[in-house]
């Protein structure tokens, strides 16, 4: 198959083989008489004799241009024939040819101002398209969310604003900027900016690494370096300053400056480096830096630390020199210069939080817009009238070149003048700076377009290409500008978010000329789908499209020719070609396009294929070289594989390698400027690598295979060098092999022996990396091993250079003289001839390598073999077989961790849902979610607030989802959604969307948009209310409402209650297995299953919601509730996000959804942008400030209706009333019960905290059945305790925070019958109905693995404080391990009150203090309560017990009760003793001098001892004088606070070695651990310091480092500590990035919570907010791991000189996390906040002192506490019984701390005191009363 071309040619010269002929023969005979008649028309000249720009109109046979001083045109009067330059080609010198000589030009005058010139100022320039995507758009076909054009005037002045920044920033010609940004407009404007100044520019390509980058700013010596804040790459936002440039410069430092500055150090007399170590010192990081470009500092201190031990050895260093000479290294280098002088920020994706350098960093826009009023101000200098650069772009195009030119000309440049460095990679290790220049790179690139490309002004050009690769230079920029061809710059993906993006691209703007890579094709070709998405567009305007950067198959030519358009041709050229070198000219029919991937080299470009012959005469042709070496060599035969060259330089081919930069100088010459004709660059790397390889002549070759064919084409046949070519990238296997040897540097313990990488074939990716690695004796590769030299890869080199497997080999070929044979490994993977073995040293080698490759490609083919799954980046599908070729598609959303539906999520959804309703062997869709905590959880709403800013943004994310959800709804096959957690938000709008619904039974379900002042986008206001309607009619809509207006979320069953869902699942089953086996039984029967007809049913609604509704919505809304609920949402400054909501649903319900819909997407898009709308909403709920949410309908009592509906529901037999008897299994258990707690106000939403006697309330509840762990009791009694208090008062935590309840129930535990059993409970049997249990009050995770070790650590919750029902009910659900069986000899109301007090005793003795008889123990309280159960469980243990008491009769108590003594505080002699710590330094050793007195009195009873033991529990005045009781050594342990909970206490004496510490502490291997390095100081140096990493490092701990300033951070970072540290934290950093972060000096005080809660409570949120929050989300995102996915520290490593303890206990891990002191701590007060220690059980462990906090006892404690009852060594109180009706009068006693007795107990239903069984209750109870009515 021959193909034509769409379109004639215009503008290709090349039209037969006579043309072709004539122009090679021309170019042969006079190369510089050739390309010079080329230049001189296809760019312009700077002329200075004429004072003019100009170049030769071919159309008039005469010069023409313009004045270079007005820009005035100009006809100049010089001849035909004339041309700039004094030689077209200088051949002196070769292989450094020159060209044009001795002419001026600039590129981007050539490229810009010559078009506006001419009167083109209007003409469309480029068009940006940007990556996001609105699936919606033009009719659901979809279209960016961002594209616009710039005209040429425009791209001018942008170009000129940045020439006027560069030079503002002290930038003059010839210096060099790096540009690492997205491809965007503003990548354009900085490139052009800096060509018209004469300032050379590098491109780096964003996805390289920051080590590539840094490399690439220091071997350009680039002055200042472009980037963006971020880009956005498949709809998500991707960090680039922060990501690439910061590291790059603050990581990094070049090689000559880190000699540089350990020479300085080494010289400095302070530091005693004799010559000897000098010498030694410097030869080893010589050694270890050599070949590189930047180094980590840390990689030069790892070869001053081998050179130390190596001097240690020889004892020419003692331990003390070599430490000081370390931190002298060190040292100089964290003080290193900077990298370069500015870094210039492009805000693109307005990125929050950027990391702000105020010394380095600019904002590109603050400089421009300076720039762009020294425009103005020179415009309006010449009298002309512009206010602005809106009316400066209005201007005429002569007085608009004529403002700019005033204050930016372009600068005339010698032809020979570098352009830009690219660099691309090299078989060696160090990348190389090729060159382009400003003449003949132009010109030659321009000379390509009409030949290849047929462009003539007004095209329109795509190239899928970054500008920081040689295609993005050479066509998306330069070849498009020069030629006056619209080019378009995309952002993203050519196939995001699916593969018919490139082709709406074409079709809307109507592209001639498309440029990509093999890749995307290839991609392309992989799913049939893919297809069908390029077929829905139009793309006949192409007339040629062409691959690049890589060689292409057949295969996929003949699909781009069959599918994209039939000139699809195969053009050859790499980064040094510079442009186009072999391609198929334009409509010649001489040249035939077949998909056979042929090529033909251009007329100038002198191609051939040679290959080595040893045999072969001297040079057949080409030019002639004297300098000895080079191969000899051949013109390969046709058909024969060899090298191709190129024979003959030609003008826009590299002129040299970057280097020689002292050379590097400019002079002026004829009115403009040119570089030191001396200046070669790297002159010698230059010719050996491209112009050296064959014996006797010049001739350019690139490294790359081919065969010439007769018909005189070529075929490309991959590279003949070590470069693989990776999606279009070349990267050099031996910068991939260094990379992978560098852990051998890094880690002594690597187990790498050697590396050899060679690239595989990819069917995507053209080659792949693989590398072979053999090993150190003894070891293996683990996955461990793999994971961190992948990393290492892409940290060092860029994701693209990353292998895809590390394949473990014993050996590699090798030869005798023990070369490896890299070229046989190379053929074992490719498939090719391995040729000769014989001369192996190890031909056995051969034999394993081809096994270890047949596994590796027989594991790649069954990957891409395999038909089960479909992967994309949000979604996984699997297909299952049903039998008669019908398939069953289950997607699951996978998205951690709640399966959010992001922008890009949304898209994909389009795509896959799109594809499978095309797929017709699939009968059925399940849609599922991953894990199973969440089906789908909303939207992402940081993206929401952080990257929406206009209401056509904010229009995507609905209009997206609309399509989505209306694609499954309206799918011509049955889906179902099965929930497996929760479906709030986009979630539940997902599931309405399917037209089945099965849900686990601890799913969720809720719109909880209005929270955020947002309401439901995705199609909630519609299909709920249709829904609902559907199944309730009235009540239905009512229901949802409630749902929409109300935003609080409803379990499983009562959605299926309301019809929101279809089914539960029960038992054992689980929704995909139920959702699976309706979809078999529906394959099955079809339409007469039970999912046959729900689709039809759902069909026919479908259809008559597209109508309006008959119920009317008004009378609906005139619901007393309802308008409860808008009054509360005015109230909470939600308002008008009701009222969007409500006419939204109007708009439905009346128009029909369609009208529905779109009013919906346009009110969410509204909301999403209100400041005062979504944006604050948002805002509040990330900083956890929201307003409440309404209560449910019926889900608070009113108060005043209170005891009427309670007598009325008793007189029901709803109800029991309070005291009733009740025979379990005999009578009849109530639905409803009363209970005492807080619940939410009916008005506000907001909860009633407060005072225990003015607002705790008796509640109508419901009674709810046991779950299968559970079982249901009637209490008894209920214990009084402060869990109960911090529930009523809502400090320290809300109890609401953790349910969404509109009612907490108080209470934890107590005395109860056991009423009914779940059924895993009635199974085990230890339980029955009717038995009388103790009630234990934790409940935890039952399944947990952790509850193995302690169920407290298991999701330990306190009943009735951390979970939404308590004790203080008639009936309270528990699980089955909290019910025991009753001591003996107790009664019932000593049964039901020792639990919790006696329990957290058991614990606080026996598990957490551990208590050793003959030892002396503190207890405070200890006449009452908790602290008398101590007290006596102490002595009956054999302790020594003195208690703390505030009476003289108190003590007297104690003391009868065996205690040796007591204390009293309120004694005149101590009375003023306590108090807390006081903040002033002075004033606290004061305080602790204070204390002595105490001490004394506590020797004097205890025979001269102090506290072995403390049990605390009397709140912040007690607690510091408790501490100072303690022995040496000694342990105090706390559970509560009554008086406070700021802590505080005076160090004691003593330290430890810091590996003693963790050795106490119980640290263990694959902990995390956080510590301190200087802290409170700036000094570099922090010796304790490091000796605290080595001792976590011995440990093999994951540590995190917390410095005070930068400069020790990079100090740090400097000493290599890579394997030992995963992330280092400045503080000062973190200030950097928010300004509102605070770093204590010590706990803030809050304020008292009885005098004012609400105070309280916001201190507490601003301590959160402004310090907990930024510190633990920056040691989080080091730390966090699927088993720690908040990133807590295991331990913490406090240091004695700061007072963050506060900071410290609140972060270690909950539940065993343990902070811990190793310097000497008297003198010094430390502060914390009492409940993150005791509630949380964390660990202050101190060298001569312990702080443990401690809590409830377990369930199994329970056990233990019970038999010791039962065995006399724990005795039960007397409690103090409080009736009912007077629970908030003691619980006020509580807090008011006046409640006398030991504990308070409140009795429910005991008829009498002192009963002492089951049988004596239900006795009484048949004696006093009737049965109750059942």
């Amino acid at each position: 198959m021959v193909a034509s071309p769409a379109v004639p040619p215009r503008a290709n010269p090349l039209t037969d083989s006579a043309s072709w002929t004539a122009m090679r023969n021309a170019c042969i005979a006079d190369p510089g008489a050739f390309h010079g008649d080329q230049a001189r028309s296809s760019i312009c000249w700077y002329l200075p004799d004429e004072q003019a720009w100009g170049y030769f109109d071919r159309d008039a046979g005469a010069w023409t241009g313009w004045d270079a001083a007005t820009g005035e045109p100009r006809s100049l009067d010089l001849p035909a024939d004339y041309t700039p330059w004094e030689r077209g080609l200088n051949a002196d010198n070769p292989p450094n040819w020159r060209w044009f000589e001795g002419a001026f030009t600039n590129s981007g005058f050539n490229e810009v101002d010559r078009h506006v010139l001419a009167g083109h100022g209007a003409e469309t320039a480029l068009i940006f398209e940007g990556d996001r995507w609105n699936m919606s758009s033009d009719n659901g076909r979809g279209g960016p969310v961002d594209c616009y054009p710039v005209s040429r005037k425009q791209l001018m002045l942008e170009a000129a604003k940045c020439s006027l920044a560069l030079a503002a920033l002290g930038l003059k010609a010839g210096d060099r900027i790096a540009l690492n940004m997205p491809s965007i407009p503003a990548q354009i404007y900085w490139t052009e900016g800096a060509k018209r100044a004469g300032i050379i520019y590098t491109p780096v390509f964003g996805g390289f690494s920051d080590k590539t980058l840094s490399d690439r700013i220091a071997d350009a010596g680039a002055r200042i370096v472009i980037t963006a804040d971020g880009s956005y790459r498949n709809a998500q936002m991707v960090p680039f300053k922060t990501s690439y440039t910061d590291p790059a410069l603050d990581n990094f430092i070049g090689v000559g400056t880190a000699m540089d500055l350990l020479a300085g150090a080494l010289a400095d007399p302070a530091n005693e480096a004799d010559d000897k170590v000098r010498g030694a010192i410097t030869d080893a990081v010589t050694e270890l830096l050599d070949g590189e470009v930047t180094v980590e500092r840390s990689d030069v201190m790892r070869g001053v630390g081998r050179a130390l031990d190596d001097l240690a050895q020889g004892s020419a260093l003692n331990a003390a020199q070599a430490a000081n000479l370390r931190m002298a290294i060190a040292s100089a280098l964290v003080d290193s210069p900077p990298r370069v002088e500015a870094v210039v920020v492009v805000r693109h994706t307005a990125q929050p939080d950027l990391v702000w350098n105020a010394h380095r960093d600019h904002w590109s826009h603050d400089l421009t817009a300076a720039a762009g009023e020294a425009i103005l101000a020179a415009a309006r200098a010449q009298g002309l009238d512009v206010a602005d650069e809106a009316a400066l772009l209005a201007l005429p195009d002569a007085d608009f070149v004529a403002a700019i030119w005033a204050v930016s000309k372009p600068l005339p440049v010698d032809a020979e003048y570098p352009n830009f460095i690219i660099y691309t990679s090299g078989s060696t290790g160090k990348p190389k700076g090729v060159v382009h220049v400003h003449g003949g790179y132009c010109a030659g690139v321009a000379a390509t377009m009409p030949v290849a490309f047929d462009a003539a002004p007004g095209d329109v050009m795509f190239v899928v290409a970054d500008p920081g690769w040689i295609t993005g230079q050479s066509y998306l920029i330069a070849g498009s500008l020069l030629c006056r061809v619209t080019t378009i710059i995309t952002e993203g993906s050519p196939v995001f978010p699916h593969a018919g993006r490139f082709a709406s691209i074409i079709e809307r703007h109507k592209v001639q000329i498309f440029k990509a890579g093999v890749t995307f094709l290839k991609s392309v070709m992989q799913d049939p789908e893919n297809l069908k998405d390029i077929q829905a567009y139009d793309m006949s305007s192409l007339k040629v499209a062409t691959f690049c950067a890589e060689p292409t198959s057949p295969a996929v030519q003949a699909f781009a020719m069959e599918h994209v358009t039939p000139w699809y041709i195969n053009s050859y050229w790499a980064t040094e070609h510079g442009g186009i070198a072999w391609t198929h000219f334009y409509g010649n029919s001489d040249f035939p396009l077949r998909p056979d991937a042929h090529t033909y080299p251009l007329p100038w470009i002198v191609g051939d294929v040679w290959v080595e012959d040893p045999d072969a005469p001297d040079l057949e042709f080409g030019l002639e070289r004297e300098e000895p070496g080079g191969v000899p060599w051949r013109r390969a035969k046709n058909g024969e594989k060899g090298e191709i060259v190129i024979a003959l330089p030609y003008p826009y081919l590299t002129r040299t390698i970057w280097g020689d930069t002292d050379q590097f100088t400019l002079e002026p010459a004829s009115g403009g400027i040119r570089v030191n004709p001396l200046w070669r660059g790297d002159a010698a790397r230059y010719a050996s690598t491209y112009w050296g390889r064959w014996k006797g002549t010049w001739a350019y070759t690139q490294g790359d295979f081919a065969i010439r064919h007769e018909d005189g084409s070529f075929s490309l046949h991959g590279r003949s060098d070590d470069v693989i070519n990776v999606s279009g990238h070349r990267i050099g296997t031996e910068e991939i092999e260094g990379a992978i040897l560098r852990d051998k540097t890094l880690d002594p313990g690597s187990p790498v022996g050697n590396v050899l990488v060679v690239g595989a074939p990819h069917r995507e990716k053209g080659a792949t990396p693989i590398a072979f690695v053999t090993t150190i004796a003894g070891r293996r590769l683990t996955q461990d091993d793999r994971r961190r030299l992948t990393d290492l890869v892409r940290t060092e080199k860029g994701a693209v250079a990353v292998p895809q497997d590390f394949l473990e080999v014993a050996e590699f070929p090798e030869t005798r003289s023990g070369k490896y044979m890299r070229r046989m490994v190379r053929a074992i993977v490719e498939g090719g001839d391995i040729g000769d073995t014989s001369t192996l040293r190890n031909p056995e080698s051969i034999d394993a390598l081809k096994s270890a490759v047949a596994a590796w490609q027989r594991k790649q083919q069954l990957a891409e073999d395999q038909a089960l799954f479909e992967r994309y980046r949000y979604f996984l599908i699997q297909y299952n077989d049903l039998g008669d070729g019908r398939r069953v598609a289950t997607v699951t959303v996978t998205n951690p961790p709640v399966n959010a539906l992001n922008e890009r999520a949304i898209d994909e959804l389009v795509i896959v849902v799109e594809h499978l309703a095309r797929k017709d062997d699939v009968i059925a869709v399940v849609f599922t979610g991953q894990g199973t905590a969440s089906f789908v959880a909303g939207a992402d709403i940081r993206q929401m607030l952080e990257e929406v800013n206009s209401v056509e943004e904010a229009g995507v994310l609905p209009n997206n989802a609309q399509l989505a959800f209306a694609k499954i709804e309206t799918m011509g096959k049955p889906c179902i959604a099965a929930i497996q957690g929760v479906a709030l938000g986009g979630g539940m709008e997902f599931a309405l969307a399917c037209h089945y619904r099965i849900a686990e039974p601890v799913a969720r379900f809720g719109q909880p948009e209005i929270n955020l002042r947002l309401l439901p986008g995705y199609g909630g206001t519609q299909r709920l209310p249709r829904l609902l309607a559907e199944r309730r009619a009235a009540e239905g809509l009512r229901d949802a409402l409630d749902l929409i207006l109300g935003g609080r979320a409803i379990g499983a069953q009562e959605a299926l209650e309301l019809g929101a869902i279809e089914q539960v699942a029960d038992g054992s089953d689980d929704v995909l297995s139920m959702a699976h086996a309706m979809v078999r039984d529906y394959a099955r029967h079809g339409a007469e299953s039970t999912l046959g007809k729900a689709f039809a049913d759902r069909k026919a609604m479908t259809k008559r919601w597209a109508h309006a509704a008959h119920i009317d919505l008004d009378a609906v809304l005139e619901d007393d509730f309802l308008q409860r609920i808008l009054k509360q949402l005015d109230w909470a400054g939600r308002g008008e996000a009701g009222r969007r909501a409500l006419d939204a649903v109007r708009t439905g319900w009346t128009e029909g959804m369609a009208a529905g819909l779109k009013r919906e997407g346009e009110h969410f898009a509204e909301a999403i942008i209100d400041p005062e709308g979504g944006k604050t909403g948002i805002r509040q709920f990330m900083d956890k400030q929201s307003p409440p949410l309404p209560v449910r309908r019926n889900g608070v009592w009113i108060d005043a209706e209170h005891e009427a509906n309670k007598q009325a529901m008793i007189a029901s037999g709803q109800l029991l009333p309070v005291g009733a008897p009740f025979y379990p299994g005999v009578t009849a258990i109530p639905p409803k019960q009363l209970a005492f707690g807080i619940s939410r106000d009916p008005d506000t939403g907001a909860p009633r905290f407060g005072p225990p006697a003015s607002h705790e309330r008796e509640h109508i509840v419901p009674v709810v059945a046991p779950e299968p762990n559970e079982a249901l009791v009637y209490m008894l009694t209920s214990e009084v305790n402060f869990n109960d208090i911090w529930a009523l008062t809502g400090i320290p935590v809300s109890p609401f925070d953790a349910h969404d309840e509109d009612v907490q129930i108080t209470g934890s535990g107590g005395l109860a019958l056991v009423a009914s059993l779940g059924s895993e409970v009635k199974a085990e049997g230890r339980l029955r109905v009717g038995d009388m249990v103790v009630v234990y009050s934790g409940t935890s995770d039952l399944l947990s693995p952790q509850a193995g070790d302690d169920p407290m650590f298991a999701g330990f919750a306190i009943q009735g404080y951390e979970t939404k029902t308590g004790s203080h009910a008639q009936f309270l659900n528990v699980q089955g391990p909290q019910l025991h069986r009753v001591p003996p000899d107790l009664t019932l109301e000593q049964a039901g009150s020792y639990v919790l007090n006696l329990g957290t005793i058991t614990r606080c003795l026996f598990t957490t203090l551990q208590i050793v008889p003959g030892r002396t123990i503190f207890v405070e309280g200890s006449a009452t309560g908790t602290g008398l159960d101590a007290l006596k469980s102490s002595i009956k243990s054999g302790l020594k017990a003195t208690g703390m008491v505030s009476s003289d009769s108190r003590a007297a108590f104690v003391q009868e009760q065996g205690a040796v003594g007591a204390i009293n505080r309120k004694d005149p002699r101590f009375a003023g003793a306590f108090t807390p710590v006081p903040d002033d330094p002075e004033a606290a050793k004061a305080w602790e001098r204070e204390g002595e007195g105490i001490l004394e009195e506590y020797r004097r009873m205890n025979g001269g001892r102090l506290a072995d033991f403390v049990v605390s529990h009397a709140g912040e005045s007690a607690f510091p004088r408790s501490f100072q009781l303690l022995e040496e050594h000694g342990t105090l342990a706390f559970y509560g606070a009554s008086s406070g909970y700021h802590f505080s206490f005076m160090g004691k004496g003593g330290s430890a070695a810091p590996s003693d510490m963790l050795a106490r502490a119980q640290l263990r291997g694959s902990e995390s651990v956080l510590l301190y390095y200087g802290p409170g100081s700036r000094d570099l140096a922090d010796p304790l310091g490091l000796e605290m990493i080595e001792a976590a490092r011995l440990y093999k701990a994951r540590t995190v480092i917390v410095t005070t300033t930068d400069g020790q951070r990079e100090f740090l970072q400097s000493l290599g500590l890579e394997e030992s540290v995963e992330g280092i934290i400045s503080l000062e950093g973190l200030k950097r990035r928010d300004a509102e972060f605070v770093w204590p000096d010590s706990l803030p005080r809050l304020p008292d919570a009885r005098a004012d809660i609400e105070r309280f409570k916001e201190g507490v949120r601003r301590y959160q907010q402004h310090t907990m929050k930024p510190f633990g989300t920056a040691i989080g995102k080091i730390l966090g791991s699927p088993g720690n996915p908040r990133g807590v520290p295991d331990l913490v490593i406090e240091r004695a000189g700061q007072d963050s303890l506060g900071v410290s206990t609140s972060l270690v891990k909950p539940f065993g996390g343990r902070v811990v002191y190793a310097e000497e701590m008297a003198g010094r007060r430390y502060t914390f906040y009492a409940p993150q220690v005791w509630t949380r059980q964390r660990r202050i462990i101190m060298p001569t002192a312990n702080i443990f906090g401690t809590h409830l006892c377990n369930a199994h404690e329970v056990t233990v506490m019970n038999a010791m009852i039962a065995g006399g060594l724990l005795s039960v109180t007397e409690p103090l019984v409080v009736d009912w009706d007077g629970l908030p009068e003691a619980h006020q006693a509580m807090w008011d701390n006046r409640h006398t007795g030991a504990t308070y107990v409140v009795n429910h239903a005991l008829p009498a005191m002192g009963l002492r069984s089951r049988d004596e209750l239900l006795e009484y109870w048949a004696s006093t009363s009737t049965l109750p009515r059942d």
